[in-house]
């Protein structure tokens, strides 16, 4: 609100301050400026008679003369030396010539005595005491102005910030997936058809994600029927040698395995996950796991870094499983002799790193490689397998789990890939502790 209320009230103050200047400059060039040339006139005309007077009387007595005559006055009239007054070189040559001369500070009129070196003068003035003040007033009633149009300003603002912080949590609750989320306000509120439109909005894109889900669902459904039925008429066929039902049983795996890839993708890809949050000894857990990879890899230098033992929260167990193989299975595929898989601790956040001896990936191809259904040429093309989802899940999950996924090159040569998710200590769901078990 700071923001928007200082913009709004700093152009309702500027248009105001801009209006009340044109006024005074109005008021500068008549009025004030007609008061200056009256009393300047007045001026000349006293300090004329008063020359007159003293004209035929010794310096020494010209005060005394003055004190004397009954001039009834409303300022005072005396003789000073020139020297007396701290002119600079323009203003005293015009004192020598005989001119009027106006001291502001003094708010005095002087003017030089023909044939001598005193002047006669006319001060401190009222009038001038009187604008200077004026002036004072209108700095203090400029300020007294801009606060007082901060309230009514502030009063107005109030009511329709409170409706667009009403709109913006809202709105943020739909975006993190609370695809229940509505908004009213009252008949009286600015806000109210923008309300409608965004309760339409949501009711739209709830129904989009529901037919969405329906229709992979019944997709998958519909695609692994006859799957199955190929399978089981493989298995009865007598008229294929070994090495074509393996190639058929090798081809119904992958659309199988596309299948579940598909689909847990598109269950990732919602506004919001729900997270089976649970207690998980990650080190020892992701020993066992890799344990089981090196034995199917046997080829293969698996090393694994990880810490005895730290507190990395909770997890969701499925959901990091599902990183772990993907990342590992993706460094398998294009690993030459050496894998390092290595955990850590960076103060409230966990990382796992999978890093390989392979190809690498070009420094502009990275960003790609989390979207779905990309693969790389030359170096990671469909002879290597695989059905280009595995790391879009990655980036699905990290995106669940409110953390981040990236890739880099690593020490080995080849892509390194870091995962890393915030620890969470609290869950809203009921917690329950998980102990891996090979």
């Amino acid at each position: 609100m700071k923001k928007l209320f200082i913009q709004f009230y700093l152009l309702l103050f500027v248009c105001f301050l801009v209006m009340t200047m044109l006024v005074g400059l109005v008021y500068k060039f008549t009025a004030e400026r007609a008061g200056r040339q009256s009393l300047d006139d007045l001026m000349k005309s006293s300090l004329y008679l008063m020359r007159s007077e003293l004209r035929e009387i010794p310096p020494r007595d010209w005060n005394r003369t003055i004190k004397d005559l009954d001039l009834n006055l409303s300022f005072k009239l005396h003789i000073e030396p020139m020297d007396k007054f701290k002119l600079d070189e323009i203003t005293m040559r015009h004192l020598r010539e005989g001119e009027i001369v106006a001291l502001d500070d003094e708010y005095t009129f002087i003017q030089r005595i023909p044939r001598s070196h005193y002047v006669l003068a006319v001060g401190p003035i009222p009038y001038l005491f009187f604008l200077h003040q004026m002036r004072l007033l209108d700095v203090a009633l400029m300020a007294f102005i801009a606060i007082s149009l901060a309230f009514p300003v502030f009063i107005w603002m109030r009511p329709h910030w409170q409706d667009m912080l009403k709109l913006e949590t809202a709105a943020q609750r739909l975006g993190k997936g609370h695809l229940d989320e509505r908004i009213h306000f009252d008949s009286a509120s600015s806000f109210e058809r923008l309300g409608v439109a965004f309760n339409q909005m949501a009711d739209s894109i709830n129904a989009q994600i529901a037919s969405k889900k329906m229709l992979i669902d019944g997709i998958a459904h519909e695609l692994r029927t006859p799957l199955v039925r190929l399978r089981y008429r493989l298995e009865m066929s007598d008229n294929l040698t070994d090495a074509e039902s393996l190639a058929l049983n090798r081809d119904i795996g992958q659309l199988e395995a596309l299948i579940e890839e598909l689909l847990t993708y598109a269950r990732l890809d919602r506004p919001q996950t729900e997270l089976q949050l649970a207690s998980v000894d990650v080190p020892r857990w992701l020993d066992e796991h890799i344990a089981d990879v090196r034995i199917i890899h046997p080829q293969l230098d698996i090393q694994l870094d990880i810490p005895s033992a730290g507190n990395f929260g909770l997890i969701d167990l499925r959901l990091m499983e599902r990183v772990t193989d993907n990342l590992v299975n993706n460094a398998l595929r294009y690993s030459n002799e050496k894998l390092r898989i290595s955990l850590w601790l960076d103060n409230r956040t966990a990382i796992l790193q999978v890093e390989d001896d392979g190809p690498g990936i070009p420094a502009e191809e990275r960003e790609r490689v989390f979207e779905p259904f990309v693969r790389l040429d030359p170096s990671r093309d469909r002879a290597t397998g695989g059905c280009g989802l595995g790391l879009a899940i990655v980036h699905s999950v990290a995106t669940a789990m409110e953390g981040s996924v990236g890739v880099d090159s690593g020490a080995l040569g080849g892509a390194r890939f870091r995962f890393s998710w915030p620890i969470k200590t609290e869950s809203p769901l009921a917690l329950a502790s998980v102990t891996p078990r090979r």
